[in-house]
């Protein structure tokens, strides 16, 4: 799959609304992102949303089970 497929799955499965940051993350992340959240919601948890932490290297997964919150963050060293 190439970036540009990547990209429009991290806008729609994840919410990415702002295509260059799509863009960016799957530049970044490859599938990974995507993986991670399939697995997530395998396991009843839900995406609250998403964004960058220093528009360059992060991505926090804001997600939550139940009542519970929990942030993961992506970052690529």
């Amino acid at each position: 799959m190439d970036v540009f497929e990547l990209a429009k799955k991290y806008h729609v499965e994840l919410g990415i609304k702002e295509p260059s940051f799509a863009t960016m993350a799957a530049e970044l992340f490859g599938d990974l992102g995507l993986s991670i959240m399939n697995h997530l919601k395998e396991e009843g948890y839900t995406l609250k949303g998403t964004r960058f932490l220093d528009y360059e290297k992060s991505l926090v997964l804001e997600i939550v089970k139940e009542n519970k919150s929990y942030e993961i963050l992506l970052r690529k060293l």
